[in-house]
């Protein structure tokens, strides 16, 4: 399309909305953002976002959409992403159907376990580790920590600095049974729980299951790692 084309049609478009404009037939421009931040805000906390604001992009002045005679309606969101950078289409099945895609900032305010004090690799996390402060994030969880039961007793992977929110990447599950380390199997369950003393034949953290030898019979048997270290067999 040559300039001149260009600017013909950006002309005609912008005589076509003064002309809506004029006979107060265009729709309004905030309430198709409103609507479009309702469904921003409606998607972040479907997926248990608290505290989210949503900043929706501003619409081009110009546009004018004919005035809907249904209420409008929002596309389904082909992402799954809640916050950061969010689309939505809004759209108007009446009389003169149209569809306008409108872009917004979404974040939210979370209470998060961080570190109280800086861990050196290898350290494992213990209640005093970890408090709870509330931060703004503006993008999704990724891997991010929530709940403070989930980072009692691992330990870290790397150095990890104060203030920081934690990653299930920047941790590991500490191993509690070495191979060749005497382990106490416990059998049954219930009122009747037998326990014996055994070999771990290979090393495992809690809940993986590892290989053992009763060391009275010599026989072989496969159990899960509890968080005692002890091998639970059932």
């Amino acid at each position: 399309m040559s300039k001149h084309w260009r600017s013909g049609l950006i002309g005609a478009l912008a005589l076509s909305a003064i002309a809506l404009q004029a006979k107060g037939d265009s729709h309004s421009l905030s309430d198709i953002a409103g609507t479009a931040a309702m469904a921003m805000q409606a998607g972040a906390r479907a997926q248990g976002y608290e505290g989210i604001d949503v900043q929706v992009r501003p619409l081009d002045a110009r546009l004018a959409l004919a005035r809907c005679s249904a209420p409008l309606t929002t596309l389904p969101v082909s992402s799954s992403r809640a916050l950061g950078a969010v689309s939505v289409g809004v759209r108007c099945a009446g009389a003169e159907p149209w569809t306008l895609y409108v872009r917004g900032e979404v974040s939210a305010t979370q209470l998060l376990p961080v570190l109280s004090s800086t861990l050196q690799r290898g350290d494992l996390l213990v209640k005093n580790d970890i408090v709870l402060e509330n931060r703004r994030i503006t993008q999704d969880f990724g891997g991010i920590i929530t709940k403070t039961e989930d980072l009692i007793g691992m330990e870290a992977r790397r150095n990890l600095n104060a203030g920081t929110p934690l990653r299930f990447a920047d941790l590991l599950s500490p191993v509690l049974v070495e191979r060749g380390q005497t382990v106490s199997i416990i059998s049954g369950g219930g009122a009747l729980r037998v326990s014996m003393q055994g070999k771990a034949l290979g090393s495992g953290s809690a809940g993986d299951r590892v290989l053992v030898a009763n060391l009275t019979s010599g026989t072989r048997i496969e159990g899960v790692v509890a968080p005692d270290g002890s091998v639970v067999v059932q």
